[in-house]
């Protein structure tokens, strides 16, 4: 039976495989390089005379949230349904430790059907 292949067959080949003591050089290079790096982040950390603030909600705030939501006899777990998210950020919200963003605190009001005065967000030093 005669071949109709009118093509020679081409062989590939990858590249020529590194030598054991190449892989070993390039591997140490890039673990100093690594720690390097992490050393002077870390040094930069340490040394840093900056302090840290991190943002809160009023505690004048969450009370008035409170006091909504318990004028309105309503649990956490019924309040975030109303709002759509979780029960325990809603309560985050109330405890100060997360701040809701400006419409978030819109909704909070509407669903409690009240105004916040306290609506300044405060920083907080660590």
């Amino acid at each position: 039976m005669e071949s109709h292949q009118d093509w020679t067959p081409v062989l590939l080949t990858g590249k020529k495989p590194i030598s054991a003591s190449q892989t070993k050089y390039t591997i140490e290079n890039k673990k100093s390089d690594e720690e390097k790096s992490r050393s002077a982040k870390n040094f930069a950390l340490e040394n840093t005379d900056d302090v840290v603030s991190v943002p809160t909600l009023p505690a004048a705030l969450c009370q008035e949230i409170i006091k909504a939501r318990n004028s309105k006899k309503w649990t956490q777990k019924e309040v975030a349904a109303k709002l759509n998210i979780q029960q325990a950020l809603y309560a985050s919200y109330e405890n100060g430790k997360a701040i809701p963003d400006h419409q978030l605190l819109q909704r909070i009001a509407k669903v409690l059907e009240t105004k916040f005065e306290n609506k300044i967000v405060k920083n907080k030093s660590a």
